[in-house]
Parts: structure tokens; sequence; C-alpha cells
């Protein structure tokens, strides 16, 4: 699951379809690291022959989905949230079978991932509403991340960092 989560942050936080016609800011994800906070907006990328978002709901079949928050502010830091269950369509009564937070400072590979941190990260939901082909997510997040020199590579457990936030966005639904 974690070789998968960053090859999915990597492609969604890190390209934007080339001819977008219109970019949508729909949402927000309020961060604070390292004392240093910083809100960003969740995008809604429309271009001539595709529709693209950076909050999605992707629905893998056989009862399983993974919701995905990520935001997207050229050249600067970027968040990445990804809660996965066991469940097509996802409410607030939903356990997950997975949470997975990172946060990138910069375009390079190093980041700061909760993936092999000795404590599993939390996203609490106040919010979490499907209707038709769009949704609404809104809630906390808190983990503890450890830094990783590039992407497919092992964190280091002895740096290790506090991050805590809230969301609220629309996503779209995948399939």
């Amino acid at each position: 699951m974690k070789r998968t989560a960053l090859i999915v942050f990597v492609l969604f936080t890190q390209t934007v379809p080339v001819a977008a016609t219109e970019i949508e800011e729909i949402g927000i994800i309020q961060t604070t690291f390292e004392g240093e906070s910083f809100t960003q907006p969740t995008v809604l990328m429309t271009g001539p022959n595709e529709t693209t978002s950076t909050a999605y709901l992707f629905r893998a079949g056989a009862g399983f989905s993974s919701l995905t928050l990520s935001s997207l502010s050229k050249g600067k830091p970027r968040v990445f949230l990804e809660v996965g269950y066991i469940a097509a369509m996802p409410s607030l009564d939903t356990a997950p079978i997975m949470t997975a937070v990172t946060y990138a400072p910069s375009g390079t590979g190093q980041h700061w991932s909760s993936e092999e941190a000795p404590v599993l990260p939390r996203v609490t939901f106040t919010a979490l509403d499907i209707d038709g082909d769009e949704g609404r997510a809104v809630g906390t997040f808190e983990a503890l991340l450890c830094f990783t020199k590039d992407y497919g590579e092992d964190a280091d457990l002895g740096n290790c960092r506090s991050i805590q936030g809230r969301f609220d966005s629309r996503f779209i639904i995948q399939e």
C-alpha cells in the first residue's frame, strides 16, 4: 500500500493537465508542520477533454475505495491525505482500513511520510457526504511523519516530526 500511495501522490500532486482551461478551488487544507502554518487549496482542473481533481474518491471495485485529498499550489509545500475503506461509498460510520499522511516541502523526492512512522496517523471526519458524482469531506488530521530522501526509499525513523491540520473540500468520484 505504501508504494501505491507514493506513486499516486507524485502523479496527482505534481502534474496539472497541460490544456487545463479552468482551475477551480474546491476546498482547503490547513496545515501546521514544525510550527509553520499554511492554507492551500484542493482544486478541480477542467480541460477540453478531461477533468482532474486533487480531491477524489476512487472506487476500485469489489467494495474497496480510497479518499484522497491533496493540496496544490505551485512552488509551495504539498500535503496529501489518503483514507482507504472496504466500502464502495464510505460514510461517517465506515471505519477506515488505512490512513496515510504525506508532506512534501519541495518539488523534489524528499518528503515526510506517516507510512513507516511508529504512530498511526489519525484522520477524523465531521462530515463525509456523497451525492451522485461528487461529495464533501470535512475533518481534521494529525500524524507523526518521518523523513524520506526519495520516493520508494525507507524512512529515517530517527528524524520524525508532527503535523496536524484540518480540511474542508468537495471531491469527485472516480471509478
